[in-house]
C-alpha cells in the first residue's frame, strides 16, 4: 500500500492512496484536501496502477515539486520521494501491515551457518572489528544523527544497509508504540525498485523482537504441500540477517536484509549489520523526539493565539480529556470590545496608518485579556471577542472579565497618550451564561470558539446599549460581581431578537 505522510496544523497525518487517480487540492471535493493558501483548488494528482505511481501538476498556481524539482507532466514517484505542493510537504511511503508481510510459510535453516547474537548491553563485543566497521559507524553518525525527519532516517538506514552488506533486498519494519503492530515503512531492492508481494518469516521477526537477538541464517519460502527438498529445488534459498531496532528498553522494530544466494552473508557482515541497527535505533528515537517537539511547538504556537501563557501551559501538560478543548457546555462570561467610529476614521487617514492603529489596539487589548487569563475567541474587524471560564473552570470568571475591561480602558488611555494622531475610543459589553465551548469545526479545520445565546446577547448589548468609553454588563454578570464594583443602572432594555427586556449596568470602577 502506498500512502502520503504530511503535516497539518502540527499534527502528522497519513492518506492511503487507492488504485487509480487521487486528486489533491483545497476544494472539499478533492480526494485529499489540504487547507493551505499556497495549495490550489485542484493542485496535483497521483495515479497509482499496481505498485507504480505517477505525479502530475494540475495547473497549480505555486507549482508541484518532486525531490526539489518542479514538474509539469506525469512523473514517476518512488517510495521515499519528497513532494511539495505550494508550501505543503508530503512524503510518499510504502506501507505494508504486519499481517500482509509476515508469513508462516518459511523454512529456516539453523545449521552450522546460523548465527544468533544477543543484542544486550552486556553482550561481548564481536571479534575482528576493523577499519571498515569504524568507518561505517562514522558514516552512520554523520548520515543518521544529522537527519531530522523520521522518513528521511528510515530511508537512510536502508541506504546504509545496502552500502554496508551485500544484500539484494531490505525491509525496515516499525511500530508506533509497544501495543501496536509492526508495519513495513521501507521495502526496497538494491536498484531502488519495490519487491512485489514479498513475505518474511513471522517466526524470525517475533523471535528477534522478543529475545533481542540478531540472526544470520538461510530461509526458503515453502509451499505447504511440498517437502523441504522440493522447496529448495523450487525456490531460491535466501541468506538473511535480521536484527532488532532497540533503544533503551523498547524494541521499536526490525531491520531485515536478504540475498537469493545461499550463505551470502558472513559473520563479519553480521557484525557490521548489528552496528548499523544499534545506531539506527538511536537515530529513529531522535527523529521521533524531534517530531514530537516540533508538533508540541506548533501546538503551543496555535494555542497562544487564543490563550494566555499560563493557560497554554496547563493545556500542553494536561491529558486530552483534562485540557477542555473538546466541545462541552460551560458557565462562562463573554466580552465584546470594539472601536467606536473606526470605519469613518479610516476614510480620513492612509490605509497603512489605519492598519497600524488597529494592530496596536488589538495587540494591547489581547495582552490585557491574557493577563487576566481570558481566552481570545476571534477578531471581528476592529472588535474582539474574549471568553472567561473556558477552556478551564474559573470560579470568578465574571469578575475577571470586568477587571479585564477596566484594565483595557486604562490601557487605551495610555495607548492614546503614547501616540500622535487620531485618538481611539472603544466600548465593551459583558454577559454571563451557559455556552458551548471548545474546538469546533470540520475534521480538516477546527478552532477554539464559544457558541450560544450568551454570545448573541453580549453582541446586542455592545451594538445597541454601550456608548463610547462605556463598559456595560448584563444583569446576569452584575449578580456575580455585586458589591465588588461600582455600577450605574441603565434600566431595562429591549434588545433586538429578544422577547424579554434585559437589565443592564454601566461599570464605573
Amino acid at each position: 500500500m502506498l500512502q502520503l505522510r504530511y503535516d497539518e496544523q502540527g499534527a502528522e497525518k497519513t492518506h492511503e492512496l487507492k488504485q487509480g487517480v487521487t486528486l489533491i487540492g483545497r476544494l472539499p471535493t478533492c480526494d485529499l484536501v489540504l487547507n493551505d493558501p499556497s495549495v490550489s483548488r485542484h493542485h496535483a494528482s497521483l495515479r497509482v496502477i499496481g505498485t507504480d505511481c505517477h505525479l502530475q501538476d494540475a495547473g497549480s498556481r505555486f507549482g508541484t515539486f518532486l525531490d526539489g524539482n518542479q514538474i509539469h507532466e506525469a512523473t514517476p514517484v518512488a517510495p521515499g520521494a519528497a513532494i511539495k505542493l505550494g508550501e505543503v510537504s508530503l512524503v510518499l511511503e510504502q506501507h505494508v501491515s504486519e499481517h500482509d508481510l509476515l508469513s508462516e510459510d518459511h523454512e529456516i535453516s539453523e545449521g552450522p551457518g546460523t548465527i544468533m547474537r544477543p543484542m544486550t548491553p552486556d553482550a561481548p563485543a564481536a571479534e575482528g572489528s576493523d577499519a571498515r566497521l569504524i568507518k561505517l559507524l562514522a558514516d552512520v553518525g554523520r548520515a543518521l544523527l544529522s537527519t531530522q525527519s523520521l522518513g528521511d532516517v528510515l530511508n537512510r538506514v536502508v541506504d546504509l544497509a545496502f552500502t554496508a552488506v551485500p544484500a539484494e533486498r531490505a525491509f525496515l519494519m516499525l511500530r508506533e508504540s509497544a501495543d501496536e503492530a509492526l508495519a513495513a515503512r521501507v521495502l526496497r531492492h538494491r536498484d531502488g525498485s519495490t519487491p512485489p508481494n514479498p513475505t518474511l518469516s513471522r517466526m524470525v521477526v517475533r523471535r528477534v523482537m522478543r529475545e533481542r537477538v540478531a540472526i544470520l541464517a538461510a530461509d526458503a519460502t515453502t509451499d505447504p504441500g511440498l517437502g523441504i527438498t522440493d522447496s529448495i529445488l523450487r525456490f531460491n534459498i535466501r541468506s538473511f540477517m535480521c536484527a532488532p531496532l532497540w533503544n533503551r528498553e523498547e524494541v521499536v522494530g526490525v531491520l531485515y536484509v536478504d540475498s537469493p544466494r545461499s550463505s551470502q552473508f558472513k559473520e563479519a557482515d553480521l557484525d557490521t549489520f548489528t552496528a548499523l541497527t544499534n545506531a539506527a535505533a538511536v537515530a529513529i528515537e531522535q527523529a521521533r523526539l524531534s517530531s514530537q517537539l516540533l508538533e508540541e511547538t506548533r501546538r503551543r504556537e496555535r494555542l497562544q493565539r487564543y490563550h494566555s501563557p499560563s493557560v497554554v501551559s496547563r493545556i500542553i501538560h494536561a491529558s486530552e480529556a483534562e485540557a477542555g478543548l473538546g466541545a462541552q457546555e460551560r458557565d462562562v462570561t463573554v466580552m465584546f470590545c470594539d472601536l467606536v467610529g473606526f470605519t469613518s476614521l479610516c476614510e480620513r487617514i492612509p490605509p497603512a496608518e489605519s492598519a497600524a492603529l488597529l494592530n496596536a489596539f488589538l495587540t494591547r487589548m489581547t495582552d490585557v485579556v491574557f493577563e487576566h487569563e481570558g481566552t481570545l475567541d476571534k477578531f471581528l474587524g476592529d472588535a474582539l471577542l474574549a471568553v472567561f471560564g473556558a477552556p478551564f473552570d474559573q470560579p470568578q470568571h465574571a469578575m475577571r472579565a470586568v477587571e479585564a475591561a477596566l484594565a483595557m480602558r486604562h490601557a487605551l488611555t495610555e495607548l492614546n497618550a503614547a501616540q500622535e494622531g487620531p485618538k481611539l475610543a472603544m466600548r465593551v459589553a459583558i454577559n454571563t451564561d451557559g455556552a458551548l465551548t471548545g474546538d469546533i469545526g470540520s475534521p480538516r479545520r477546527r478552532e477554539f470558539t464559544v457558541l450560544g445565546d450568551v454570545v448573541n446577547t453580549a453582541s446586542r448589548i455592545e451594538d445597541e446599549v454601550a456608548g463610547p468609553g462605556e463598559i456595560v454588563i448584563s444583569g446576569a454578570t452584575y449578580e456575580r460581581v455585586r458589591g465588588r464594583v461600582t455600577v450605574r443602572s441603565l434600566g431595562s432594555r429591549a434588545l433586538r431578537g429578544r422577547v424579554a427586556a434585559l437589565d443592564v449596568y454601566a461599570v464605573e470602577g
